[in-house]
Protein backbone atom coordinates (compact mmCIF):
# COMPACT_ATOMS: atom_id res chain seq x y z
CA UNK A 1 0.00 0.00 0.00
CA UNK A 2 1.31 3.46 -0.87
CA UNK A 3 2.35 5.70 1.99
CA UNK A 4 -0.32 8.19 0.87
CA UNK A 5 -3.11 5.61 0.52
CA UNK A 6 -4.76 6.74 3.75
CA UNK A 7 -3.92 10.42 3.57
CA UNK A 8 -7.63 11.29 3.62
CA UNK A 9 -8.08 9.28 6.82
CA UNK A 10 -4.98 10.93 8.28
CA UNK A 11 -6.70 14.30 7.89
CA UNK A 12 -9.58 13.00 10.01
CA UNK A 13 -7.19 11.51 12.58
CA UNK A 14 -5.30 14.79 12.86
CA UNK A 15 -8.56 16.52 13.76
CA UNK A 16 -10.13 13.88 16.02
CA UNK A 17 -10.57 16.49 18.76
CA UNK A 18 -12.95 18.45 16.56
CA UNK A 19 -14.61 15.30 15.23
CA UNK A 20 -15.44 14.25 18.78
CA UNK A 21 -16.67 17.73 19.73
CA UNK A 22 -19.01 17.85 16.72
CA UNK A 23 -20.61 14.47 17.51
CA UNK A 24 -20.99 15.46 21.17
CA UNK A 25 -22.45 18.91 20.53
CA UNK A 26 -25.73 19.62 22.36
CA UNK A 27 -27.60 20.36 19.09
CA UNK A 28 -26.60 17.00 17.62
CA UNK A 29 -27.33 15.07 20.81
CA UNK A 30 -30.67 16.82 21.31
CA UNK A 31 -31.82 15.95 17.80
CA UNK A 32 -30.78 12.35 18.41
CA UNK A 33 -32.77 11.99 21.63
CA UNK A 34 -35.75 13.98 20.39
CA UNK A 35 -35.38 16.97 22.72
CA UNK A 36 -34.15 19.54 20.17
CA UNK A 37 -35.91 22.88 20.77
CA UNK A 38 -37.83 24.08 17.72
CA UNK A 39 -36.04 27.47 17.55
CA UNK A 40 -32.70 25.66 17.30
CA UNK A 41 -34.05 23.48 14.50
CA UNK A 42 -35.44 26.48 12.64
CA UNK A 43 -32.14 28.38 12.98
CA UNK A 44 -30.23 25.44 11.57
CA UNK A 45 -32.63 24.88 8.67
CA UNK A 46 -32.64 28.55 7.72
CA UNK A 47 -28.87 28.88 7.76
CA UNK A 48 -28.13 25.46 6.26
CA UNK A 49 -30.32 26.42 3.31
CA UNK A 50 -28.14 29.50 2.75
CA UNK A 51 -24.89 27.60 3.30
CA UNK A 52 -25.84 25.07 0.60
CA UNK A 53 -26.03 27.92 -1.90
CA UNK A 54 -22.50 28.97 -0.98
CA UNK A 55 -21.14 25.43 -1.18
CA UNK A 56 -22.75 25.23 -4.62
CA UNK A 57 -20.53 28.12 -5.72
CA UNK A 58 -17.43 26.35 -4.39
CA UNK A 59 -18.32 23.20 -6.32
CA UNK A 60 -18.75 25.21 -9.53
CA UNK A 61 -15.31 26.74 -9.01
CA UNK A 62 -13.74 23.30 -8.52
CA UNK A 63 -15.42 21.94 -11.63
CA UNK A 64 -14.12 24.91 -13.62
CA UNK A 65 -10.52 23.95 -12.78
CA UNK A 66 -8.61 21.59 -15.04
CA UNK A 67 -7.79 18.69 -12.72
CA UNK A 68 -6.53 16.58 -15.62
CA UNK A 69 -3.29 18.55 -15.34
CA UNK A 70 -2.80 17.03 -11.89
CA UNK A 71 -4.85 13.84 -12.14
CA UNK A 72 -5.18 11.01 -14.60
CA UNK A 73 -8.06 11.11 -17.06
CA UNK A 74 -9.99 8.35 -15.30
CA UNK A 75 -9.70 10.02 -11.91
CA UNK A 76 -10.55 13.35 -13.50
CA UNK A 77 -13.87 11.90 -14.68
CA UNK A 78 -14.49 10.26 -11.32
CA UNK A 79 -13.92 13.51 -9.46
CA UNK A 80 -16.17 15.45 -11.82
CA UNK A 81 -18.94 12.86 -11.40
CA UNK A 82 -18.73 13.22 -7.62
CA UNK A 83 -18.73 17.00 -7.81
CA UNK A 84 -21.78 16.92 -10.09
CA UNK A 85 -23.55 14.69 -7.55
CA UNK A 86 -22.77 17.13 -4.75
CA UNK A 87 -23.72 20.06 -6.94
CA UNK A 88 -27.13 18.47 -7.50
CA UNK A 89 -27.45 17.93 -3.74
CA UNK A 90 -26.81 21.61 -3.04
CA UNK A 91 -29.72 22.46 -5.34
CA UNK A 92 -32.08 19.82 -3.94
CA UNK A 93 -31.38 20.29 -0.23
CA UNK A 94 -32.39 23.99 -0.01
CA UNK A 95 -35.76 23.04 -1.51
CA UNK A 96 -36.20 20.30 1.07
CA UNK A 97 -35.22 22.71 3.84
CA UNK A 98 -37.81 25.17 2.58
CA UNK A 99 -40.45 22.47 2.99
CA UNK A 100 -39.17 21.77 6.51
CA UNK A 101 -39.44 25.44 7.40
CA UNK A 102 -42.93 25.68 5.94
CA UNK A 103 -44.01 22.67 8.02
CA UNK A 104 -42.76 24.55 11.09
CA UNK A 105 -44.56 27.74 10.03
CA UNK A 106 -41.16 29.44 9.98
CA UNK A 107 -40.21 32.20 7.55
CA UNK A 108 -37.60 31.85 4.83
CA UNK A 109 -34.71 34.20 5.52
CA UNK A 110 -32.15 35.38 3.01
CA UNK A 111 -29.66 36.88 5.45
CA UNK A 112 -26.78 34.62 6.38
CA UNK A 113 -25.63 34.91 9.97
CA UNK A 114 -21.91 35.55 10.64
CA UNK A 115 -20.91 31.90 11.11
CA UNK A 116 -22.84 30.77 8.04
CA UNK A 117 -21.38 33.57 5.95
CA UNK A 118 -17.89 32.84 7.22
CA UNK A 119 -18.22 29.10 6.59
CA UNK A 120 -19.43 29.54 3.03
CA UNK A 121 -16.81 32.16 2.29
CA UNK A 122 -14.08 29.91 3.67
CA UNK A 123 -15.07 26.97 1.46
CA UNK A 124 -15.30 29.24 -1.60
CA UNK A 125 -11.86 30.67 -0.81
CA UNK A 126 -10.40 27.16 -0.49
CA UNK A 127 -11.78 26.30 -3.94
CA UNK A 128 -10.28 29.46 -5.39
CA UNK A 129 -6.94 28.59 -3.83
CA UNK A 130 -6.76 25.48 -5.99
CA UNK A 131 -7.67 21.85 -6.33
CA UNK A 132 -5.77 20.68 -3.24
CA UNK A 133 -7.39 23.09 -0.82
CA UNK A 134 -10.80 22.98 -2.48
CA UNK A 135 -10.99 19.20 -2.50
CA UNK A 136 -9.81 18.97 1.12
CA UNK A 137 -12.51 21.45 2.18
CA UNK A 138 -15.35 19.70 0.33
CA UNK A 139 -14.18 16.32 1.61
CA UNK A 140 -14.20 17.68 5.16
CA UNK A 141 -17.78 18.97 4.74
CA UNK A 142 -19.11 15.62 3.59
CA UNK A 143 -16.96 13.44 5.84
CA UNK A 144 -18.05 15.43 8.91
CA UNK A 145 -21.70 14.67 8.17
CA UNK A 146 -21.06 11.00 7.46
CA UNK A 147 -19.00 10.42 10.59
CA UNK A 148 -21.17 12.52 12.89
CA UNK A 149 -24.47 10.89 12.01
CA UNK A 150 -22.91 7.42 11.85
CA UNK A 151 -21.73 7.94 15.43
CA UNK A 152 -25.10 9.32 16.53
CA UNK A 153 -27.46 6.90 14.74
CA UNK A 154 -27.35 4.12 17.40
CA UNK A 155 -28.66 6.58 20.00
CA UNK A 156 -31.67 7.67 17.89
CA UNK A 157 -34.83 5.78 18.95
CA UNK A 158 -36.40 3.86 16.01
CA UNK A 159 -39.67 5.72 16.51
CA UNK A 160 -38.05 9.15 16.50
CA UNK A 161 -39.27 11.61 13.88
CA UNK A 162 -35.61 12.18 13.06
CA UNK A 163 -34.55 8.55 12.67
CA UNK A 164 -34.96 8.47 8.88
CA UNK A 165 -33.33 11.90 8.56
CA UNK A 166 -30.23 10.81 10.50
CA UNK A 167 -30.18 7.45 8.75
CA UNK A 168 -30.15 9.21 5.37
CA UNK A 169 -26.67 10.57 6.11
CA UNK A 170 -25.32 7.07 6.80
CA UNK A 171 -26.73 5.30 3.73
CA UNK A 172 -24.46 3.39 1.34
CA UNK A 173 -24.99 5.89 -1.49
CA UNK A 174 -23.76 8.81 0.61
CA UNK A 175 -20.93 6.72 2.07
CA UNK A 176 -19.82 5.79 -1.46
CA UNK A 177 -19.72 9.47 -2.41
CA UNK A 178 -17.62 10.36 0.62
CA UNK A 179 -15.30 7.38 0.11
CA UNK A 180 -14.90 8.40 -3.53
CA UNK A 181 -13.92 11.90 -2.48
CA UNK A 182 -11.41 10.38 -0.07
CA UNK A 183 -9.80 8.39 -2.87
CA UNK A 184 -9.59 11.56 -4.95
CA UNK A 185 -7.92 13.33 -2.02
CA UNK A 186 -5.35 10.54 -1.84
CA UNK A 187 -4.64 10.63 -5.58
CA UNK A 188 -4.56 14.40 -5.76
CA UNK A 189 -2.13 14.64 -2.84
CA UNK A 190 0.13 11.99 -4.34
CA UNK A 191 3.04 11.42 -1.97
CA UNK A 192 2.36 14.61 -0.03
CA UNK A 193 5.19 16.92 0.85
CA UNK A 194 5.12 18.72 4.17
CA UNK A 195 3.85 21.80 2.34
CA UNK A 196 0.92 19.90 0.80
CA UNK A 197 0.07 18.33 4.15
CA UNK A 198 -0.03 21.74 5.79
CA UNK A 199 -2.11 23.29 3.00
CA UNK A 200 -4.68 20.51 2.90
CA UNK A 201 -4.92 20.15 6.67
CA UNK A 202 -5.43 23.91 7.01
CA UNK A 203 -8.44 23.68 4.69
CA UNK A 204 -9.73 20.49 6.32
CA UNK A 205 -9.39 21.79 9.89
CA UNK A 206 -10.91 25.13 8.96
CA UNK A 207 -14.03 23.34 7.75
CA UNK A 208 -14.14 21.21 10.91
CA UNK A 209 -13.98 24.35 13.05
CA UNK A 210 -16.80 25.93 11.07
CA UNK A 211 -18.87 22.74 11.33
CA UNK A 212 -18.61 22.92 15.11
CA UNK A 213 -19.33 26.65 15.08
CA UNK A 214 -22.38 26.08 12.85
CA UNK A 215 -23.97 23.73 15.39
CA UNK A 216 -23.20 26.24 18.16
CA UNK A 217 -24.73 29.06 16.10
CA UNK A 218 -27.87 26.99 15.53
CA UNK A 219 -28.12 25.91 19.16
CA UNK A 220 -27.84 29.46 20.52
CA UNK A 221 -29.38 31.28 17.50
CA UNK A 222 -26.28 33.43 17.13
CA UNK A 223 -27.34 35.99 14.56
CA UNK A 224 -26.11 39.51 14.02
CA UNK A 225 -25.81 41.78 17.06
CA UNK A 226 -28.98 43.69 17.84
CA UNK A 227 -28.86 47.45 17.53
CA UNK A 228 -29.78 49.38 20.65
CA UNK A 229 -33.33 50.70 20.61
CA UNK A 230 -33.37 54.47 20.42
CA UNK A 231 -35.68 56.18 22.81
CA UNK A 232 -38.11 58.56 21.23
CA UNK A 233 -37.40 62.17 21.99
Amino acid sequence: MDSNANFADSLVAANKDLWGAIAAHPWVKALADGTLPEPALIAWAQQCRLYCMQEHQALLILRALNPSEQLGTLLDKTLDRLLVKLEDDTVREPRELEETLKSLNAPLVDEAWPVCLGYGSFVITCARDGLLEGLAAIYACERAYLDTWTAVLPSVPPGSRWHDWVNNWTQDLFRETVDGLGRCVNECAGTPSDEIRVRMNRAFRGVALFELAFWEMSWKQQGWPSLPVKEEQ
